[in-house]
């Protein structure tokens, strides 16, 4: 057929026959059982390959978005996929659940009563929830099949790796492995495996105890000559240049504001993680760190922060401090330039940890002492205040409202202990509880701390009748 540029949304299921179709001038090969989900505006051409006559069959629909418009609700029509997850736009399922889906709408096509057409909806959305599983399942066979390569390459690299033979390894064609890779971690597998050896060549020099030629061999380059182009290319000076420079590329992955540490140290991070539900700046960052960190990359820390968000960018030093709880959290373990940081309620904790891995233990005791003296200074300050009575602590945020505890977390500690807030004696969780309105309007307390709010939530607050 010639190209055909489709004005709605469809489905073509694939009854007969073999061949290809060029999506947007992507090729993806057809066979029964294959399904192709075409979004509006999708250019197509399909291609019958055999000399059987190649079967298909097409279904159009249309979504509709209903919203209010005064008194009235407008159903509009909404030029938008039901699947959106994946680059690939074809599906393999079962030819007998695609012969019975059509077998039933045309037979309630036959006679379209009120009756038969609601059945087609039926019918219909049945289709939409079995393909939408058959694609979330196969999306999550496919990642696992590339993480199965991404560990092969970080376990492997100091060897020769074929990366022609990782398709293969993955049970999937060389271009459909490419897709599926570079969607997974936003390289190509080649700059992946040159990205594992950089970081394990730059961790190798920062210990200064290997000569060149043994780090190249070490991560998996036999020729000195070679490493030192590839790692010149990569990260933009040769490995002799960068032995003598004194800054450091860092990333921060936390849930922590660990960025304050590091610019008290002396450091802005390359990227750094920022909560954009929480703060009320262009960057996600507080509205106090916005423009200390202008260049700094915010890592949206209202989700798990994966690997690929910040490998790519080619740190020499990433701290992390959080659990390993992400599928592709296992790849910080190996990257070689990772150190985990374990939680705690103490920032001063925090600060040694960071200050020794880069070697800044004096500047980071003169920074402990001096807001040690700070906090004197001021728990002195407040002494008239903290002596009225029993506190409690809240934050609020959009659509949330923090109530806290009276242990394990460093805010806690700041105010209950180092600066002599008495708590609430009805207070006895740790850390905090989330959306603890109605258990603050319960309590009552006699007085309460408001911290780290922005004003437009203090005034969305102030403006409920229960407060």
């Amino acid at each position: 057929m010639k190209p055909h540029r489709f004005r709605q949304s469809g489905i073509v299921f694939v009854l007969g026959g073999t061949g290809v179709i060029f999506v947007n001038g992507t090729r993806y090969p057809l066979t029964v059982g294959t399904t192709v989900l075409i979004r509006p505006n999708d250019s197509v051409q399909i291609i019958n390959q055999s000399r059987k006559l190649l079967q298909l069959h097409l279904l159009h629909y249309q979504s509709i978005q209903f919203k209010p418009a005064n008194d009235m609700i407008e159903a509009r029509s909404a030029v938008t996929s039901l699947f959106h997850d994946s680059e690939d736009p074809t599906l393999q399922v079962s030819h007998a659940f695609i012969d019975t889906f059509l077998y039933k709408c045309r037979s309630a096509m036959q006679e379209l009563s009120e009756r038969n057409r609601l059945k087609l909806q039926i019918y219909f959305n049945e289709m939409l929830l079995y393909l939408q599983d058959q694609q979330t399942t196969q999306t999550l066979s496919m990642d696992d099949n590339i993480r199965k390569t991404i560990t092969y390459m970080e376990e492997n690299y100091a060897k020769p790796i074929q990366l022609n033979e990782m398709p293969s390894l993955a049970g999937m064609t060389q271009s459909s492995y490419c897709r599926a890779f570079k969607k997974l971690t936003t390289m190509t597998p080649g700059n992946y495996l040159t990205q594992i050896r950089m970081l394990r060549a730059k961790e190798l020099m920062m210990d200064r105890h290997s000569t060149l030629r043994e780090i190249a061999v070490h991560v998996g380059y036999q020729d000195e000559l070679y490493f030192s182009r590839v790692f010149k290319k990569t990260e933009g000076m040769s490995p002799s240049a960068y032995l003598q420079r004194s800054d450091k590329k860092i990333a921060v992955v936390s849930r922590y504001l660990l960025q304050d540490h590091l610019l008290a140290l002396g450091y802005q991070p390359i990227a750094a993680p920022a909560f954009p539900k929480y703060f009320d700046t262009p960057s996600g960052f507080p509205s106090y760190l916005h423009k200390r960190l202008q260049g700094t990359i915010p890592l949206d820390a209202d989700r798990p922060i994966s690997s690929s968000d910040v490998l790519h960018l080619g740190p020499d030093i990433i701290f992390k401090a959080e659990t390993l709880s992400h599928p592709n959290d296992h790849q910080w373990n190996r990257a070689g330039n990772t150190l985990f940081i374990h939680a705690s309620a103490s920032w001063e904790q925090y600060l040694r940890v960071i200050a020794k891995r880069m070697e800044k233990e004096p500047e980071a005791e003169r920074i402990i002492r001096n807001l040690a003296k700070l906090e004197q200074k001021t728990r002195k300050m407040l002494s008239p205040i903290t002596r009225q009575g029993s506190w409690v602590i809240i934050r609020l945020m959009p659509g949330d409202c923090r109530l806290y505890g009276i242990k394990d977390h460093t805010l806690t500690d700041l105010f209950y202990q180092r600066l002599q807030f008495k708590p609430d004696k009805r207070i006895t969780h740790a850390a905090y509880q989330s959306h603890a309105f109605e258990r603050l309007i319960d309590l009552n307390p006699e007085h309460i701390l408001i911290i780290w709010s922005e004003v437009r939530e203090i005034e969305a607050v102030q403006q409920d009748p229960r407060w």
